[in-house]
């Protein structure tokens, strides 16, 4: 009787481990496959080859099983650097270093670019997944141990090549004297996924591919971005205006935006005079914590942002998600992008003084940028991506809705700005933050 339990018992467990390694994939939910690209006009046209036959699937399986016997140091070291969070996270990174290092390119606000690129090309490497239902390596050959966890979606296409193909050739659009590292990287984010027995070769030149013909498309509409217009010299000449020796961003309005209808679709009203803002500013009585926050969001731009989503992605365990990783990162940074075009818009329009020219005897905590006051930069970029991260993490709003007040009291307390700037740009942000999520998700 024991043995006949045993023996049923045995059988169970065999049944189980079999479900488990062949249906993983069916319990994944492929609603990205459904959802609409972006900015591509004929998305159906992109496509890709199917998946090679059984007897290249074989082939292929040998040589990764071979490959994962000579991995070196440096090898595991890139698997497990790109196998960190979704496919589109470590890209988020790697942006910013560009950036750093190329302040001029900024105003373009490459990061939107690059996702929405990303975006696209996943979801269409999401409609390739179920159109082929390929298996993974090891769920062809269980004897294969791949080095990591291997997603639970279908093989073919490779997602991470995907988002490095689309990834880099953005990268590369934007800051050209970068693209053979660029190009470099995104090749090792590639065969990482190879190495570590989670994909198959073809899996990965066929995710390239798609990448790569979606980045090529976008570039060209990032080409026509508005950004290539040249300043006609024309300077405002009113001295209770702001005035400057160059107007940096004040060609920004004739940027195309991406969600907005237009430039000025949330331009405020006029300012007030400035002056009981001017006298509020000057009684003020710095102490450590106004300083602080002074010097705090003086020295963080859209680096704090996306820092700040990709945390709460983890914490919100979305992030082996990368369709949900891909469309948070690509919904914030097209809103920074389009408020940004949206503030200079509205600067621009008004000509702002800034209080060390409204009272010349006024010394800021900081350097004053050279650009108009009205309405705060920083205070409405904040309030529309708190208003995008609100969306996403609900549980969360408190938080940001203190990071967006904290950061527009910081321009005040720098001296840069009136507290008229930083209240009309909360409430300036917040209305494009809504607009601008609830517009993408309703697509």
């Amino acid at each position: 009787m024991k043995k006949i339990i045993l023996s049923i018992a045995i059988s169970v467990i065999a049944i189980v481990a079999t479900a488990q390694i062949n249906v993983p994939s069916q319990a994944v939910n492929y609603e990205a496959a459904n959802w609409k690209t972006w900015l591509l006009d004929n998305p159906q046209q992109i496509k890709i080859a199917a998946p090679p036959a059984a007897a290249q699937s074989k082939a292929e399986l040998q040589n990764i099983k071979q490959a994962m016997g000579k991995l070196d140091q440096k090898k595991t070291g890139q698997i497990k650097y790109w196998d960190a969070g979704a496919p589109s996270y470590r890209w988020n990174q790697v942006i910013l270093g560009l950036i750093d290092q190329n302040p001029a390119t900024q105003l373009r606000m490459p990061a939107a670019w690059m996702n929405i690129a990303i975006y696209d090309a996943t979801i269409l490497a999401w409609k390739e997944k179920i159109k082929y239902k390929r298996k993974r390596p090891h769920e062809l050959d269980p004897s294969l141990k791949t080095t990591i966890n291997a997603p639970l979606t279908y093989s073919y296409p490779c997602e991470h090549s995907v988002t490095a193909a689309a990834a880099a050739y953005m990268l590369a659009y934007f800051f050209p004297a970068k693209t053979d590292s660029i190009m470099q990287m995104a090749h090792a984010a590639s065969q990482s996924r190879v190495d570590a027995g989670v994909q198959f070769q073809s899996d990965a030149e066929a995710g390239w591919k798609l990448g790569e013909q979606v980045a090529k498309e976008i570039i060209e509409k990032a080409k026509n971005d508005g950004s290539a217009k040249v300043w006609d010299g024309k300077m405002n000449k009113d001295p209770k205006k702001w005035t400057g020796t160059f107007p940096m961003g004040i060609t920004m309005s004739s940027f195309t935006p991406i969600v907005l209808r237009s430039a000025d679709q949330f331009r405020l009203p006029p300012p007030p005079d400035f002056e009981n803002d001017m006298k509020e500013l000057k009684n003020f009585k710095q102490n450590f914590h106004s300083r602080s926050l002074a010097y705090y969001w003086a020295s963080h731009g859209p680096d704090l942002w996306n820092e700040l989503v990709s945390q709460k992605m983890f914490e919100y365990r979305i992030s082996d998600d990368a369709p949900a990783v891909a469309r948070i990162y690509t919904i914030l940074n097209v809103a920074y992008h389009d408020a940004a075009i949206a503030i200079f818009d509205s600067k621009y329009t008004y000509w702002g003084i800034r209080p060390t020219q409204y009272d010349s005897t006024y010394k800021p905590l900081i350097s004053t940028p050279p650009f108009p006051g009205y309405p705060s930069g920083h205070a409405a970029g904040a309030a529309t991506v708190c208003t995008v991260l609100k969306y996403f993490f609900p549980a969360d709003v408190k938080q940001f809705q203190q990071l967006a007040q904290d950061c527009a009291d910081s321009r005040f307390y720098a001296g840069i700005h009136f507290r008229t700037d930083n209240e009309s740009a909360l409430r300036m942000g917040e209305a494009m933050g809504k607009y601008i999520v609830e517009t993408w998700m309703n697509k």
